[in-house]
Protein backbone atom coordinates (compact mmCIF):
# COMPACT_ATOMS: atom_id res chain seq x y z
CA UNK A 1 0.00 0.00 0.00
CA UNK A 2 2.90 2.36 0.50
CA UNK A 3 4.47 1.86 -2.27
CA UNK A 4 1.46 2.29 -4.38
CA UNK A 5 0.92 5.45 -2.58
CA UNK A 6 4.63 6.48 -3.23
CA UNK A 7 4.80 5.44 -7.34
CA UNK A 8 1.17 7.70 -6.98
CA UNK A 9 3.18 10.58 -5.77
CA UNK A 10 5.74 10.42 -8.40
CA UNK A 11 3.69 10.06 -11.19
CA UNK A 12 1.39 12.93 -10.17
CA UNK A 13 5.18 14.80 -9.32
CA UNK A 14 5.75 13.87 -12.60
CA UNK A 15 2.66 15.09 -14.59
CA UNK A 16 3.23 18.74 -12.94
CA UNK A 17 6.86 19.01 -13.72
CA UNK A 18 5.20 18.05 -17.71
CA UNK A 19 2.36 20.48 -17.26
CA UNK A 20 4.65 23.46 -15.93
CA UNK A 21 7.10 22.58 -19.20
CA UNK A 22 4.04 23.29 -21.63
CA UNK A 23 3.60 25.89 -20.35
CA UNK A 24 7.44 27.12 -20.82
CA UNK A 25 6.70 26.59 -24.14
CA UNK A 26 3.95 27.80 -24.75
CA UNK A 27 4.53 31.68 -24.78
CA UNK A 28 3.99 33.95 -27.61
CA UNK A 29 6.05 36.70 -27.66
CA UNK A 30 4.08 38.03 -30.62
CA UNK A 31 1.01 37.87 -28.77
CA UNK A 32 -1.37 40.85 -28.69
CA UNK A 33 -2.74 40.28 -25.26
CA UNK A 34 -0.94 41.98 -22.76
CA UNK A 35 -0.39 39.87 -19.68
CA UNK A 36 -1.66 41.31 -16.30
CA UNK A 37 1.54 41.84 -13.74
CA UNK A 38 -0.47 40.72 -11.29
CA UNK A 39 -1.58 37.30 -12.52
CA UNK A 40 1.05 35.08 -13.46
CA UNK A 41 -0.87 32.54 -15.33
CA UNK A 42 -1.52 35.35 -18.13
CA UNK A 43 1.72 35.23 -18.61
CA UNK A 44 2.14 32.43 -21.46
CA UNK A 45 -0.84 31.79 -24.20
CA UNK A 46 -1.32 28.00 -23.87
CA UNK A 47 -3.35 28.47 -27.36
CA UNK A 48 -2.34 29.50 -31.15
CA UNK A 49 -3.32 32.35 -32.05
CA UNK A 50 -3.09 33.44 -35.58
CA UNK A 51 0.34 35.16 -36.80
CA UNK A 52 0.52 38.00 -39.05
CA UNK A 53 3.39 37.42 -41.45
CA UNK A 54 5.87 39.82 -41.46
CA UNK A 55 8.85 38.94 -43.71
CA UNK A 56 12.48 40.16 -42.89
CA UNK A 57 14.61 42.24 -45.13
CA UNK A 58 16.60 39.07 -46.25
CA UNK A 59 13.28 37.52 -47.35
CA UNK A 60 12.46 40.20 -48.94
CA UNK A 61 15.63 40.10 -51.45
CA UNK A 62 14.89 36.23 -52.11
CA UNK A 63 13.74 35.59 -55.71
CA UNK A 64 11.34 33.01 -56.77
CA UNK A 65 13.78 30.20 -57.04
CA UNK A 66 14.98 30.75 -53.62
CA UNK A 67 11.80 30.91 -52.26
CA UNK A 68 10.60 27.54 -53.72
CA UNK A 69 13.45 25.92 -52.62
CA UNK A 70 13.23 26.96 -48.70
CA UNK A 71 9.68 25.85 -49.11
CA UNK A 72 10.45 22.69 -50.40
CA UNK A 73 13.20 21.81 -47.79
CA UNK A 74 10.30 23.23 -45.06
CA UNK A 75 7.99 20.31 -46.21
CA UNK A 76 9.12 17.63 -43.94
CA UNK A 77 9.22 19.51 -41.22
CA UNK A 78 5.40 19.46 -41.58
CA UNK A 79 4.97 15.56 -41.47
CA UNK A 80 4.43 13.79 -38.26
CA UNK A 81 6.37 11.12 -37.59
CA UNK A 82 4.82 9.98 -34.15
CA UNK A 83 2.13 7.62 -34.72
CA UNK A 84 -0.59 8.13 -32.41
CA UNK A 85 -1.56 6.66 -29.87
CA UNK A 86 -3.26 3.53 -30.63
CA UNK A 87 -0.81 2.57 -33.14
CA UNK A 88 2.17 3.53 -31.20
CA UNK A 89 3.57 0.30 -29.85
CA UNK A 90 5.25 2.10 -26.75
CA UNK A 91 1.87 3.23 -25.95
CA UNK A 92 0.85 -0.53 -25.57
CA UNK A 93 4.05 -1.94 -24.09
CA UNK A 94 3.85 1.11 -21.50
CA UNK A 95 0.02 0.12 -20.47
CA UNK A 96 0.89 -3.47 -20.26
CA UNK A 97 3.72 -2.85 -18.09
CA UNK A 98 2.00 -0.79 -15.81
CA UNK A 99 -0.97 -2.82 -15.22
CA UNK A 100 0.79 -5.86 -14.68
CA UNK A 101 4.39 -4.99 -13.70
CA UNK A 102 5.83 -1.62 -12.87
CA UNK A 103 3.07 1.15 -12.18
CA UNK A 104 5.61 3.77 -13.28
CA UNK A 105 5.52 2.62 -16.63
CA UNK A 106 2.42 4.87 -17.48
CA UNK A 107 4.23 7.98 -17.27
CA UNK A 108 5.42 6.82 -20.96
CA UNK A 109 2.20 7.91 -21.52
CA UNK A 110 3.30 11.87 -20.06
CA UNK A 111 6.44 11.80 -21.80
CA UNK A 112 4.76 11.00 -25.01
CA UNK A 113 2.18 13.58 -24.43
CA UNK A 114 5.28 16.28 -24.07
CA UNK A 115 7.06 15.11 -27.73
CA UNK A 116 3.50 15.22 -29.42
CA UNK A 117 3.30 18.64 -28.48
CA UNK A 118 6.56 19.45 -29.77
CA UNK A 119 5.89 17.91 -32.67
CA UNK A 120 3.35 19.91 -32.99
CA UNK A 121 5.59 23.30 -31.90
CA UNK A 122 7.73 22.08 -34.80
CA UNK A 123 4.87 21.25 -37.54
CA UNK A 124 3.55 24.81 -36.92
CA UNK A 125 6.64 26.58 -36.99
CA UNK A 126 7.28 25.17 -40.52
CA UNK A 127 3.95 25.92 -41.33
CA UNK A 128 3.97 29.12 -40.39
CA UNK A 129 6.77 30.24 -42.16
CA UNK A 130 5.28 28.24 -45.71
CA UNK A 131 2.84 30.59 -45.29
CA UNK A 132 5.24 33.28 -44.93
CA UNK A 133 6.98 32.27 -48.23
CA UNK A 134 4.01 31.50 -50.24
CA UNK A 135 2.86 35.41 -49.39
CA UNK A 136 6.53 36.66 -50.61
CA UNK A 137 6.06 34.65 -53.73
CA UNK A 138 2.77 36.16 -54.49
CA UNK A 139 4.06 39.48 -53.58
CA UNK A 140 6.76 38.47 -56.60
CA UNK A 141 4.31 37.31 -59.03
CA UNK A 142 5.97 34.16 -58.83
CA UNK A 143 2.79 32.14 -59.58
CA UNK A 144 2.51 33.96 -62.79
CA UNK A 145 4.13 32.53 -66.57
Amino acid sequence: MAKQNKTFIITCGLILCLSSASNLFAANSESDNKPDDRNPFQKYDLYRTPVVPTPSAEDRTKNCYALEHEMAALVPKTYSYKPDFYNDPYQGAAVWIGTTLFMPAYALSGYSGYRQYTENARMISAEERIALLRHLKAQNRCFET
